[in-house]
């Protein structure tokens, strides 16, 4: 069985955790899913604290990653709860059916509880700023895709609008356009609902985050069907969803500092003789240290608090 032992700032929750009665049916490069067979139609969800980056999986762990994740998505769910439903059902372990008691303690903070539900084939993706691939288009192309945009923007240009560039739901995401979203969704009126449900999650995100001096750069959603009904699944508005940016210190035409792991991938991009495949280079501890801190700062900023039981 592996470790039950409680998170540190050394070691951090690696998952595949043997659970009596339940089947882990899912390994996915930071979550494990779970079933167990007297709860049809629901799953278990947890964050682990592994790293990936360029698809690979990495070594090393961030310790706490996996709760902040949770932390910061449940913070968020609640926010727009009055409006727009979820999947999940709680993220307290001892309200899930069947979990052994012994589980309680390492799972707190970061297990869901979630009813399963019919996925919609696109990943949406709204850009208020041209950065990462958005801007790597534009500096190819000058669009975003299928979006026609002015010249002489710049790496964290500020876009007219927000825009939609959705992606399909692959091993590989790839960019398509809103009308081939509309066709793997499969109903105007549904895609139309989803367009403007996830404007309105951007929008309501960007101003509380802009209130504490952030920047929603670009995120991503994820929607499923339950009984009619669309709602929310996965993670949302968190720094592995969402490019987050101090709003005091974006230069337009530089990189901006963001809240995430891009201190992991500026690491691996000056390791010159890795081919980006398995298996990675060993990540200074000082690597993980720093991109913990960036997890925690932006946790605390967000939210207001840090997971239970994580100290900064």
């Amino acid at each position: 069985m592996s470790s039950m032992s409680a998170t540190d700032h050394n070691q951090g929750y690696r998952g595949g955790l043997e659970i009596p009665g339940w089947d882990l049916f899912y390994v996915g490069k930071v979550r494990d899913l779970y079933r167990h067979p007297a709860h049809p139609g629901c799953m278990m969800m947890i964050a682990t604290d592994r790293l990936s980056a360029f698809d690979v999986v990495m070594n090393e762990t961030v310790p706490d990653r996996g709760r902040v994740l949770t932390h910061i998505t449940e913070s968020y769910l609640k926010q727009v709860a009055d409006w727009m439903p979820a999947a999940r059902i709680t993220c307290n372990p001892a309200e899930i059916p069947d979990l052994p008691a012994e589980f309680h303690d390492a799972l707190r903070g970061r297990v869901t509880w979630t009813r399963e539900s019919d996925r919609v084939n696109v990943e949406v993706v709204l850009r208020a700023y041209l950065a990462g691939s958005g801007y790597r288009e534009y500096a190819k192309t000058g669009r975003l895709w299928d979006h026609a945009l002015p010249e002489g923007l710049q790496n964290s240009s500020k876009l007219p609008e927000v825009l939609h560039t959705p992606t399909t739901k692959a091993e590989v995401d790839e960019p398509i356009s809103w009308a081939e979203a509309e066709e793997l969704i499969g109903s105007q009126e549904e895609a139309d609902r989803i367009h403007e449900l996830a404007l309105k999650l951007f929008q309501q995100a960007s101003d509380r985050a802009a209130e504490k001096g952030v920047i929603l750069a670009d995120t991503k959603f994820e929607f499923g069907r339950q009984d009619g009904e669309l709602v929310l699944i996965d993670e949302v508005m968190t720094p592995d969803s969402s490019r987050y940016w101090p709003a005091d210190s974006v230069v337009e035409g530089q990189e901006p500092q963001s809240y995430d792991k891009e201190i992991v991938r500026a690491y691996l991009r000056s390791v010159t003789e890795w081919n980006r495949k398995a298996p990675p280079p060993t990540i200074p501890a000082e690597v993980i240290a720093n991109t913990r801190a960036k997890y925690l700062e932006i946790c605390q900023i967000l939210t207001g608090s840090l997971p239970e039981g994580v100290d900064a």
